[in-house]
Formats: structure tokens, C-alpha cells, sequence
């Protein structure tokens, strides 16, 4: 019997499990979450959106870190159920985390799981961002002046998160087809952009948002890339919404000033157009900042294009080798052999042996 595709509307949360918690957290508070409940095993964090929390902390079973999934928002109990029949889903659960609501969890053709939260009761959200600025907004252009007499000033502090955006994986190139089309069939997304590398003319980059129809929608929440054969997959990074460029580049400062490693930016993506930031989280994970991105909706054409060293990003930094590799030890190194889009070669670099 063929399984029903699961409808989703949302990302709710990721999962990651850190060997030294409280590192972890420090990290975490300094770049925008907030924090609401803990466990003793566990910390919910949430920014300033309507989910009840967006980001789970767990202590880690051993000396590594470990990612543990990303759960979707279904609004009907039909869909959480036909999630619960999925061959490798698990039972209906009642969550007992911040609220409530029942969840069911599928095991993804990499191992990673894939969870589903349904009934859960929403925050009433903060409303517009947390200021960093303690004056109006009101920008100058250069044909437009509107703030005549009155000054911007701003405070530092961390960068208010409103929201998980995106999350996505880097997989063997023999396992790119079969992990997209698993993704593809177990929820309603769809492919914005893909790049395509232009020596083969097989896609090794997707991009692709939540299909809700009509309605406007991110221009991704779920990406998945291809590396050489012989590396693991693993999750790359997780994505979260700041309000705007200033917000951003404060957030950026507050986490340089704290000691935290910059992994790449700030910068502007391509493909999405976002305003990007990334860094590395206390555990050695990759996360981001983000502003201004594209909305999409079912009317919006798919994108296809070559691999180009271009391709990545508008404006900032050179990509460095860290944003390839996932190895904080590489932050703020050059790619050693950078990719050559006229002969059709990647860069080179090693990834981390990272467990799921």
C-alpha cells in the first residue's frame, strides 16, 4: 500500500545533543535564543516567534556531538498519522516538552530522524523584534531623507532569533537521488533551485521550500548537497531568522566580542538572497543568522543553474575552507584547490567524520 505524503506547514524544532551542555548554552544565549524550560537531560530554547521553543539541547552520551533530527509542524491528526505509517515511523507519542501536543518520529535513509509534532499550543508571539536599537528605525537614502534632526543610536547585545528557517544535509553523491526523492515523498516539499555541476549535468545542490499552494512560502527550509563518495552524511547547519542588516551585523559583533568562531560572512546568498551569517556553535556546529530572504509560492518558476564560483554568494568573503570541511579548526583558512567552474572540478576539502 502506497504511504500517504504527510502535509506539513513549518519547521518547529531541531535536535542537537552537545558533549559539554553548558557550553553549549552559553553559546546558544549569545547568539539569540531564548531560553524556557530545562530538564536535567535537556534545555528548550525558543526565540521570539509564535513555537513554543525551536531548538533542543540535549547532553550528549558521549564525547560527541550529535544531531538529532528536525520536526515539522502538521496541522491535522491525519497527517501525524499517516506519518505514525511510515515503515520505519515510531509510535504516537504524547510530548511532555513545552506544548504539549503528540509527535511521531521516521528514520530518514541516512539515519537521521525526521519528526512530526501535531496539536502543539503556540506563545503568543513577542511582536516585532526586540530593539537593538534605542532610536526609530527611519533610514536615509539618497534621494529619500526622511530622518531630519533626530539621530540612530544602538546597544550591542545578541541578535533577537525569530524563528527556525532551514536546515539541510551534505550526502555522498551516490546517495543525493534516493535521499532528495525520500524527502520529496515523505512531506509536501518542492524544489526552488537546484546547481548543477557542469561537467556531468547532474544536480549536486537542492533547494527546496514547503508547498503551500497559493501561499507564500520561504524559499527553503530543507537544502541537501552531494560530497565525494566515501564521506559521511551530516547535517551542515541549521538556519535562524533575524529581523534585519543592522540586528544581524550587532549579533555578529556581540558573538566576535564573546570569543565565538566565525565560520562564514556576513554576506548575501545568491539563491534565496539572504543576508547570511554563519557560525560555529560551542560544540563545533555549524548555525546561521539570517535576513531578508525570498518568498515562493507554487506561481514561482524552478530554478536551475551551473556551479560557478559565483553561484554561492552576492557579496562578502571568499567561501573559506571551514564552511566546506565543518571543521572549526579550518576557520579562517583559504580553500586549498578552490573549484574550477570551467573544467568542471570541485574544491577540495575534507569533511568531518561527524555521527548522526
Amino acid at each position: 500500500m502506497a504511504i500517504k505524503q504527510v502535509r506539513v506547514v513549518r519547521l518547529a524544532h531541531v535536535v542537537y545533543q552537545h558533549p559539554d551542555l553548558e557550553r553549549a548554552l552559553s553559546f546558544l544565549l549569545d547568539f539569540g535564543f531564548v531560553e524556557e524550560h530545562r530538564t536535567p537531560e535537556r534545555i528548550y530554547l525558543r526565540g521570539y516567534g509564535i513555537q513554543p521553543y525551536i531548538y533542543v539541547a540535549e547532553e550528549s552520551p558521549d564525547a560527541k556531538r550529535h544531531f538529532k533530527g528536525a520536526y515539522w509542524v502538521v496541522d491535522t491528526l491525519a497527517d501525524l498519522e499517516a506519518a505514525a505509517a511510515h515503515p520505519s515511523a515510531s509510535a504516537v507519542k504524547d510530548s511532555d516538552a513545552p506544548g504539549g501536543g503528540k509527535v511521531v518520529t521516521v528514520e530518514d535513509p541516512n539515519g537521521f530522524p525526521v519528526g512530526f509534532v501535531f496539536g502543539q499550543k503556540l506563545r503568543e508571539s513577542d511582536g516585532p523584534a526586540p530593539p537593538l536599537e534605542k532610536t526609530d528605525p527611519i533610514p536615509n537614502f539618497a534621494l529619500e531623507k526622511p530622518r531630519k534632526g533626530t539621530f540612530r543610536r544602538f546597544k550591542t547585545g545578541p541578535s533577537a532569533v525569530h524563528k527556525l528557517g532551514h536546515y539541510g544535509f551534505i550526502v555522498p553523491a551516490s546517495k543525493f537521488d534516493s535521499t532528495l526523492s525520500f524527502y520529496q515523498s515523505l512531506i509536501n516539499i518542492k524544489p526552488t533551485d537546484a546547481v548543477f555541476n557542469p561537467g556531468t549535468g547532474k544536480d549536486e545542490t537542492c533547494f527546496c521550500h514547503i508547498d503551500l499552494g497559493p501561499e507564500y512560502t520561504d524559499h527553503h527550509s530543507f537544502f541537501l548537497a552531494a560530497a565525494p563518495e566515501g564521506r559521511p552524511p551530516v547535517v551542515h547547519h541549521s538556519s535562524y531568522e533575524v529581523n534585519d542588516f543592522d540586528t544581524q551585523t550587532l549579533g555578529h559583533d556581540w558573538l566576535r566580542s564573546k570569543g565565538w568562531t566565525n565560520c562564514w560572512g556576513i554576506g548575501r546568498h545568491v539563491l534565496g538572497s539572504q543576508i547570511f551569517d554563519y557560525w560555529f556553535d560551542g560544540s563545533g556546529n555549524i548555525v546561521e543568522h539570517y535576513s531578508d530572504s525570498d518568498l515562493v509560492n507554487e506561481d514561482t518558476p524552478f530554478g536551475r543553474e551551473p556551479a560557478a564560483p559565483d553561484s554561492l554568494h552576492v557579496w562578502g568573503p571568499n567561501i573559506p575552507l571551514a564552511f566546506l570541511s565543518g571543521k572549526i579548526e579550518d576557520a579562517g583558512r583559504e580553500l586549498p584547490v578552490p573549484p574550477d567552474a570551467l573544467e568542471a572540478t570541485p574544491a577540495q576539502y575534507d569533511l568531518p567524520a561527524v555521527a548522526v
